[in-house]
């Protein structure tokens, strides 16, 4: 009767958070810089700097990584991003086609 087959965990201290150190760099030179956890989605970084530069849709904003355009969709650990790594924030421009002129 007294055989419970099931082990006790010892109760064990969370281990400590990691967190990564991020940059974001805009198109005039200034920096903004985050401190994130791995599991965090692009998406909450992407709205934090939207409110930080008064811009109200990051969706106006298009975040780059080594020249590869980043989603929202994805978390910090999926996409890659490592302590001290710098994203370039660039602002969507629609056409810019060439003018022709006669």
């Amino acid at each position: 009767m007294g055989g419970d087959k099931r082990k006790k965990r010892p109760f064990e201290e969370p281990s400590e958070q990691i967190l990564i150190n991020l940059r974001i760099k805009s198109q005039d030179g200034t920096v903004l810089y985050y401190t994130v956890k791995p599991t965090s989605s692009m998406k909450t970084l992407f709205k934090s700097y939207a409110k930080k530069k008064q811009i109200m849709d990051y969706k106006t904003i298009r975040f780059l990584y080594n020249g590869e355009r980043l989603s929202s969709r994805k978390t910090v650990n999926q996409v890659g991003l490592e302590d001290d790594d710098e994203i370039d924030a660039m602002l969507h421009q629609h056409g810019g086609g060439s003018a022709h002129y006669y």
